[in-house]
Formats: C-alpha cells, sequence, structure tokens
C-alpha cells in the first residue's frame, strides 16, 4: 500500500531550555523521539540526564513520550484556547501510532520560546491563522507512523516472527498467528533500543478511524469538574492581585487620582499610575526597538491588592481625574459613513483578472450593494489575566499565551531582562478570538510586579474586558457584480474600506507588503468563484481607534459582502442560490461537495421553499478559508414582532487534510445575513 510521504515544516535551528526532559517522567524508561526538520531522532529515556542534543545540536519542534505504564505523551508547543488544537494535535498522532486514545495526553514543553518553536511563517513565538493543523499535519503523523514501526519491529523481534505478521490498536501490538499480545508500554524500552525507520507508510483517509470521528474531546472533563487550571486558579507564595482602570476615553490620560483614601481601605496594598515606555522590545530577536502603537501603552490606574475582591472595593472609592483625549470625539457611527465615503476609490489592488472595466461597463445588469460592520469585542469567555514574576535576573509568566514571543517583548521593555531569562508557564484558555495576541495586558502585569516586587495575578473583570481594548475594526464594502443576459456572473468587483491591521503590530510591514494580507482574506488568489472578470482591492482608511485581530480577521466581513452579493445576484437572475452557487465554482470541487452536503442535511429544496412555513427563508453561503473549505445553510424565521429566529444552521466543513465535521444546531439568536425568505 502506497501512501504520500509527509514534509517537515520546523526550522533546524538550537534548542533553548528543555526541562522537560530533566524531569522524572523522562528518566524512568520507555520510548522517547524528538521530532525536528532533518526527521524523527530518538533519545534513550534511560539516560541519567537528558539535556540539550549532541551531535549537531538540532532542535526538535516536539517530542513524542511513550512511558513503561502504556501513557503517550505529546509534547507540542501550540496554544489552545479552548478551541481544540490539543485535540486535533493528539488525534493525528494517535492516528498513525495507532494509540488508545484515553491514554494521550498533549502537554506544553517547559520552554514555549525555544528557537525550534518560532512559527515559521510570522518569525515569532505565536499561535494563530488556523495554521497548527496544517503545520503539523504531516510531522505528527509521520512521528506516530514511526513509533509504531518501531513498537511493532520490537515485538516481532520478541516473538522472533515477521513484522508484516503483526498488527497494532488501542496501544497494543497482536500477533493473530499465535493469540500473542504486548502493550506499548511493555515493548516502549526496547524499542528505544532499535533503529528508527527512514521512511513509513502514511495511512489514507478512508482508513481513519479517530480523526473525523466522533471522540471525546481531550481533557474536557477536566474543564468540566474544574480540575484545568486557568491563570486565574494560579496560587503563588507573596502573590497579590492587581486590576487597572483605564480611561472611560481612549488615550486619555492620568491628571490625577485619590491615593490615600484608596491606599486606606482594608486589603489594598498600592494605587499608581501605569507607566509603560514610548519604545519597547520587537517581537523579533536582532531587531530595532519599536515605537508603542496601537493603544498599547493605554494609561491607567491600578489597584493592588491582597485579593480580586478588596481591589474591585477600593474601584468604588477612587476617583481619577482624566486628561483630555485625541479620540474624545470618536464616534463610530461617523466613522462608518465616513468609511462610505470611500466605496468607489480604486484601492490597492489585491486580485485582477480580465477587462473588469469593460465588462461592467458592457454588461446587461449589474447588481452592487453596500455593506457595513461595526467595531466588534472579542467578549471570549474567559476575561483576559495573567501573573508575571519580575525577578532580579529573571521574569517568569503564568496564563493562557496565545503569543510568547509578547513576555519576551514585556520582559526585556519593563524589567531589562533578556529573552533567554523568560519562563513561561502555559495554562488553559477560555477563548481567545485574537484577544489573547495582544502585549498590553503582559506589558501591565509585567510593570506591576516590577514596582511592587512581588508576584502579580492581573484579572480584567468581564466590564473591563468587553469595554477596554481591543475591537475588530469597523469596515464597509461595496460588492458588485455584472451579469450576462441570463443572469450569469461575468464579472466581480469588491472595495474592502478598513484600517490595516498589521500595520500597528510591525511598523514598517507595509513598505515592503502594501497590501495588507490581515485585511484581504478571501479576495486575494483565494478568491474562489469562477468569474472571467475581477476587480478586488483593499482601501486603506484610517479613524485611529486601535484595533487588533478578531476570530476569522477579515474573512468575517469579506465573506459576508461577497456571499451576500452572490444571493443578490442569484435573486436578480431569478435562480437557485445554490445551483448558482455551484456552477460558478466548477474548479473548485471541494467547495461543491461541502455546498451539496450542507444543503441536503438543511433540507434544501431547490427554487422552492414556500412550504417550509410562512416568515421562513432559507440563506446559505460558501467559502474556502485557512485551507478549509465550509458551507453554511441558515433556516431564518421572521416573526409578528419581527425578531428573527434561527430555527437551525446547517454546516458542511472538510479540511484541507480531509478532516471533515458535520454539525447541525438549533438555537435562537440575533441574525443579520443575506437569507431571503422565498
Amino acid at each position: 500500500m502506497k501512501r504520500d510521504q509527509p514534509n517537515l515544516h520546523a526550522p533546524d535551528v538550537s534548542a533553548g531550555r528543555r526541562r522537560f526532559l530533566q524531569t522524572g517522567a523522562a528518566l524512568a524508561g520507555g520510548l522517547l523521539l524528538e521530532i525536528h526538520a532533518t526527521g524523527i531522532g530518538i533519545r534513550s529515556a534511560r539516560a541519567a540526564s537528558i539535556t540539550d542534543s549532541t551531535a549537531g545540536n538540532f532542535a526538535p519542534n516536539a517530542w513524542v513520550r511513550i512511558t513503561p505504564d502504556n501513557q503517550v505523551l505529546l509534547v507540542v508547543h501550540k496554544f489552545d484556547s479552548g478551541t481544540g488544537v490539543k485535540n486535533a494535535l493528539g488525534l493525528m498522532l494517535a492516528e498513525e501510532l495507532d494509540a488508545d486514545w484515553d491514554r494521550v495526553r498533549v502537554i506544553q514543553p517547559d520552554d514555549p520560546l525555544a528557537k525550534a518553536y518560532l512559527h515559521p511563517l510570522w518569525g515569532m513565538h505565536a499561535t494563530g491563522g488556523s495554521t497548527s493543523v496544517s503545520l503539523e499535519w504531516d510531522t505528527l503523523r509521520r512521528a506516530g507512523a514511526t513509533a509504531r514501526a518501531m513498537l511493532v519491529a520490537e515485538a516481532a523481534r520478541r516473538w522472533s516472527v515477521d513484522q508484516d505478521a503483526c498488527n497494532a490498536a488501542a496501544s497494543v501490538v497482536f500477533h493473530p498467528a499465535s493469540g500473542r499480545k504486548a502493550s506499548y508500554g511493555e515493548l516502549a524500552a526496547g524499542a528505544a533500543a532499535g533503529p528508527v525507520p527512514a521512511q513509513v507508510t502514511l495511512k489514507r483517509p478512508d482508513q481513519f478511524v479517530l480523526i473525523g470521528k466522533e471522540r471525546r474531546s481531550y481533557r474536557v472533563a477536566d474543564k468540566v469538574t474544574g480540575r484545568a487550571q486557568y491563570a486565574i486558579d494560579v496560587k503563588l507564595p507573596g502573590m497579590l492581585t492587581a486590576i487597572v482602570i483605564h480611561p472611560p476615553v481612549v488615550n486619555a490620560s492620568v491628571k490625577s487620582f485619590n491615593a490615600d483614601a484608596v491606599k486606606a481601605l482594608p486589603g489594598v496594598r498600592d494605587v499608581f499610575a501605569i507607566e509603560i515606555p514610548d519604545v519597547i522590545a520587537h517581537f523579533r530577536e536582532n531587531m530595532p526597538a519599536m515605537p508603542v502603537a496601537n493603544g498599547v501603552a493605554q494609561p491607567g490606574v491600578t489597584i493592588v491588592a491582597d485579593h480580586f475582591w478588596a481591589a474591585q472595593r477600593a474601584r468604588k472609592v477612587l476617583k481619577v481625574e482624566w486628561g483630555e483625549s485625541d479620540l474624545a470625539s470618536f464616534n463610530s457611527d461617523t466613522v462608518l459613513e465616513e468609511m462610505k465615503k470611500h466605496v468607489d476609490d480604486p484601492g490597492m489592488k489585491s486580485k485582477t483578472k480580465g477587462a473588469a472595466e469593460t465588462t461592467f461597463r458592457d454588461a446587461p445588469r449589474v447588481v452592487e450593494a453596500v455593506y457595513s460592520m461595526p467595531y466588534k469585542a472579542h467578549a471570549q469567555m474567559e476575561p483576559l489575566s495573567v501573573v508575571a514574576w519580575v525577578k532580579p535576573n529573571e521574569v517568569e509568566y503564568w496564563g493562557g499565551i496565545q503569543v510568547p514571543s509578547r513576555c519576551a517583548q514585556a520582559a526585556e521593555s519593563i524589567a531589562g531582562v533578556p529573552r533567554d531569562k523568560v519562563r513561561i508557564h502555559l495554562t488553559e484558555a477560555g477563548g481567545s478570538f485574537g484577544a489573547r495576541e495582544g502585549l498590553h495586558q503582559i506589558l501591565e502585569a509585567t510593570f506591576i510586579s516590577k514596582r511592587m516586587g512581588r508576584p502579580i495575578k492581573l484579572l480584567y473583570s468581564r466590564e473591563d474586558d468587553v469595554r477596554g481594548l481591543y475591537y475588530h475594526a469597523a469596515s464597509v464594502h461595496k460588492a458588485r457584480a455584472a451579469l450576462d443576459a441570463s443572469g450569469n456572473l461575468l464579472g466581480f468587483s469588491l472595495r474592502a474600506v478598513v484600517p490595516s491591521i498589521k500595520e500597528p503590530d510591525d511598523p514598517g510591514f507595509l513598505a515592503k507588503v502594501p497590501v495588507d494580507p490581515s485585511c484581504t482574506e478571501g479576495m486575494r488568489d483565494d478568491f474562489y468563484y469562477d468569474i472571467a472578470s475581477l476587480d478586488l482591492a483593499w482601501v486603506r482608511h484610517e479613524p485611529g481607534f486601535p484595533i487588533w485581530w478578531w476570530r476569522a480577521v477579515s474573512y468575517v466581513p469579506n465573506i459576508f459582502a461577497i456571499e451576500s452579493l452572490i444571493d443578490e445576484a442569484a435573486y436578480a437572475a431569478g435562480q437557485d442560490p445554490v445551483d448558482y452557487r455551484r456552477r460558478a465554482l466548477s474548479s473548485r470541487p471541494n467547495l461543491q461537495a461541502v455546498l451539496d452536503r450542507a444543503a441536503v442535511l438543511a433540507g434544501w429544496k431547490a427554487n422552492n421553499f414556500r412550504d417550509i412555513g410562512a416568515g421562513r427563508g432559507q440563506g446559505v453561503a460558501v467559502y474556502e478559508g485557512y485551507k478549509s473549505y465550509i458551507a453554511i445553510v441558515a433556516d431564518v424565521e421572521v416573526k409578528e414582532d419581527r425578531s428573527r429566529s434561527i430555527r437551525s444552521l446547517a454546516w458542511w466543513t472538510a479540511g484541507s487534510q480531509s478532516i471533515r465535521v458535520r454539525c447541525i444546531s438549533n438555537w435562537r439568536a440575533g441574525f443579520s445575513g443575506a437569507c431571503r425568505p422565498h
């Protein structure tokens, strides 16, 4: 059976500290594989100590350990905010390893800032962009297949049988002819003494028994029962709790506050203004310091107390006189109106094809619409929180830290501690949507800890988290479709009016890459419809309000505009929206497949929706994003009071690696979309 051979993506660079390998778990025997750019290596877990590498000093980007008690440990640096990253990575390994899923644990490395963990696309230590599965798909599957092959080889050696006569399942190797079997734990030490196969054969998707199947999520029981540890659960000797009161208007300075009255309250240790330097360390090593931008150094007053409720009680007594702000007259409605004035600007082209200008001029019919989206809060389940402990020559952090490079920036900028003296302890995280990629909460926690000389737990209340920074950018889109006499698509035009997301975080980026990729998702070469003429462009407009990445970044507004206009075109042509899309996706069979599947799950009835009930309609959308193919059908009911209820959603997604997920849910919510009652 021939299977595709994988590629490895991790850079081959020197490793940082890996104290995990020096713990007792790594010294008690078993099989330990290290995964790196040049392949998969082996370490004897019987060694008295396991340090960095020997010859060549190569750097693993993950470890697979099979213990004598039949446990499988995957040490991998990817952050999981509750979206299932650890679950997915563990399943990828366990699938090829033929492991018992109940015996697989996915844990973080001791040093998330090891150079081996640099994101290969971004040059920083970060998890994001829905890249974890795609980057590690081949790597972890190959590691699992390699470990399996070594375990089977060891069993065959012990039993003096041919390897091909053995098979494996649920962390056990079997020899059907003799009835003999041995667990992976029993075989691990012997397998560690054997050779590492240079090549392994990976499974075909139709052979998967774990991936794409109904399985319990990794550690879900711990989260349900409260055993999972979040930043709020961290307890350290001498630790204090801090909150920060930010100004009611962004960028307003602190003029004065009643420090004495607040300090006199029970449990309060100190009250002072936050002071962040004007220039901070770059998130990449060996780069010059960068100016503070995008609201990273917001003014504020911090209250440090023995516990959170003492700080919250003190907040009610605190009286701050705030200074002027350049955003005092900022109004989001005014911003949207101003953006609408630029929907016909030429902008920076992100994708062009054919003769769009001529196509629109000569088309028998043109359909167009303008769509706007307001600023949107992240509102993740767990408000931002982080623990920092600034010591004389070291800084430690605890929390759901999505971008470890932020800790390096904060330690260098605030504490004057180099990044190789930074330790990070990653906890669970209750959602992110981009919020945990931020720098401001880590800068603040570091500043407070340095001033107090104690470990500090910085907690944002729900109100602080929602009312404070950051937000997803407001945007305005103008979409146009040129139709022939039969209503078929001849041309498509889109203007996305939105501020740059990348430039504030990486000053100078647009001088090198003039079209911000974070603003043009779905409207570059990833535009998915087969249309002869295209004119897609980004119109940069900067209202001056700090913004940040937010779940799916620019796919949200861009795809909303594209799919809404496709619906308008289908309606104008008098054609079924599903069939209309299918014809325009002739070169995208995967998208056609998920569209067809979603329509079946939703009970879509082509050109005949009147029998589903008065005031009800169905809407459909499809797109390709982050190497996955997505189709959604919404069944919407408009009641007499004009409230909208989403009766059900049916969607079908197929990842680029053939991981498929079916989900049908029923829920009620406010709805804004392109569903049209028929």
